[in-house]
């Protein structure tokens, strides 16, 4: 008598029903290395002084929460048709814009603003934030189309169709 083979327990990349949770393994691999960089720039900013020091804060937390609301909405939408869901992301999207176009105004003559501290901690976590997400997309191996397993036969080379 041979012995059943145990169930397979879900992975880190799936969930308990056995899909895959792409949004979990993106976010996990930008937020964590974005977080620490982000620490980092409000480090170095504190040399130059605690108004720099809270402006490198708020400048991490809003590409941390910017970059999280994408993922999340992308998440909850991906059973949509893709035409929807990239209708919603492009409205996600223009609505962080102009939101990010109206802190920038409300804050302009702020006195507790450091811009500089500000901008830099924008560019740098985004950079690291895309980056990360990116290798860790890179690391999913998504399938942009299922392949098949066989080929089609009229557009084989044997056929004498040509592309």
């Amino acid at each position: 008598m041979t012995p059943s083979p145990e169930p397979q327990r879900p992975t880190a990349r799936e969930s308990a029903d056995g899909q895959s949770d792409a949004y979990a393994e993106l976010l996990r691999g930008s937020i964590i290395p974005t977080s620490v960089v982000a620490v980092v720039c409000v480090v170095v900013a504190l040399f130059s002084g605690v108004k720099a020091g809270w402006s490198a804060a708020f400048g991490a937390f809003l590409v941390i929460a910017f970059f999280t609301v994408s993922l999340v909405v992308m998440k909850r939408t991906a059973h949509l048709a893709p035409t929807t869901v990239m209708a919603i992301v492009m409205v996600t999207y223009t609505a962080k814009v102009l939101a990010l176009g109206l802190a920038m105004f409300l804050l302009r003559d702020a006195s507790w603003v450091n811009g500089y501290a500000v901008g830099v901690t924008i560019t740098i976590c985004t950079l690291v934030w895309l980056f990360f997400e990116m290798r860790a997309y890179k690391r999913l191996r998504i399938f942009a189309f299922t392949p098949s397993s066989t080929d089609s036969a009229g557009d084989t080379p044997q056929s004498g169709r040509q592309a």
